[in-house]
């Protein structure tokens, strides 16, 4: 490798890191957009929605959007906000066990994120399955 591809990889590494939790936010976001939009469709063509919560919702599409858009930013704020909690709390100067929590903690964190991306992942081809 020459100077110049490892400077590359290790800058997109280094911006991975960084942005890892906005990237899988962003993956997600466009994940209950095309969730709102492969329902709506296959809603049109005759399916019915099987998920009972939604189902009040699903009738009408700026509805079902604004509930899956304000579920959306619930889902942002309050994990936004635990990982705020484990920021102010400094892990990094607290003892090695106090530090497992919060590193456990954010572990947790990403791994309802990159859950919730499989969920809706399966659910959007689920409904461009039906739709095909």
């Amino acid at each position: 490798m020459t100077g110049i591809e490892k400077k590359t990889v290790h800058t997109a590494y280094t911006i991975a890191k960084k942005y890892h939790r906005y990237i899988l936010w962003l993956i997600l976001g466009s994940l209950f957009g095309l969730d709102i939009l492969t329902t709506s469709i296959g809603l049109q063509l005759g399916n019915f929605e099987k998920n009972p919560f939604m189902m009040p919702f699903v009738n009408n599409p700026v509805l079902h959007g604004t509930v899956k858009i304000i579920a959306y930013i619930f889902l942002f704020v309050v994990i936004e906000r635990a990982v705020q909690f484990i920021n102010e709390r400094k892990p990094e100067k607290k003892p090695f066990w106090i530090k497992l929590n919060f590193q456990t903690l954010y572990g947790l964190i990403l791994f309802a994120l990159i859950y919730l991306i499989w969920v809706y992942l399966y659910v959007v081809v689920r409904n461009i399955l039906l739709i095909v």
